[in-house]
């Protein structure tokens, strides 16, 4: 798979393990990207369940967001020959998985030369607030919540991974491609 712009590497999953376990099946370019598109959906699949399962409050840490594009900005690449890599281009990922505490936004004050922050209810109407005149009394950001569905989809994908090595084994040796 191309790797697109903007991309951020996340986690691999090594392939050592996977030429091993296949024996006399060579981890061609096929198998692989069909490992990586595995691995992939199962952290997407992860990802919606803890999407579902978060509640939002104000003041509380920022979640998975309530986005098409976060869900479809994962992909992967093949590195190497026997190496799989996921990749995310959602700009915030990093907060996402690895979560961040409360911080002061110090670029939302009149002192940072902004007097005025819009923001959208809920009904589609737009409020507008007025910025703290100082940096010692900005906003605080809530932070981000840490994650786990990405250590969670990627051991199921790992299984499902194993599945698809383990079929074409069975394929080949049904086939009478493998030798002794």
């Amino acid at each position: 798979m191309p790797k697109r712009s903007g991309v951020t590497p996340i986690r691999r999953a090594y392939g050592g393990a996977w030429s091993k376990m296949s024996g006399p099946v060579e981890l061609s370019p096929d198998i692989m990207n069909r490992l990586g598109k595995a691995l992939v959906e199962s952290v997407v699949l992860e990802a919606k369940k803890d999407f579902a399962k978060q509640g939002r409050a104000p003041g509380k840490p920022e979640g998975i967001p309530d986005s098409k594009n976060f869900f479809t900005s994962f992909s992967y690449r093949i590195v190497g020959r026997k190496t799989v890599e996921i990749l995310s281009d959602w700009p915030w990922i990093e907060q996402i998985i690895e979560g961040r505490d409360p911080y002061p936004m110090k670029w939302l004050t009149r002192d940072a030369g902004v007097n005025r922050v819009p923001i959208m209810q809920p009904d589609g109407t737009v409020l507008l607030r007025m910025t703290p005149l100082r940096t010692a009394n900005a906003w605080i950001h809530p932070g981000f919540a840490k994650h786990t569905f990405l250590a969670r989809g990627i051991r199921k994908g790992r299984e499902a991974m194993a599945k698809i090595v383990f079929e074409e084994l069975k394929n080949k040796a049904l086939s009478g491609d493998i030798s002794r």
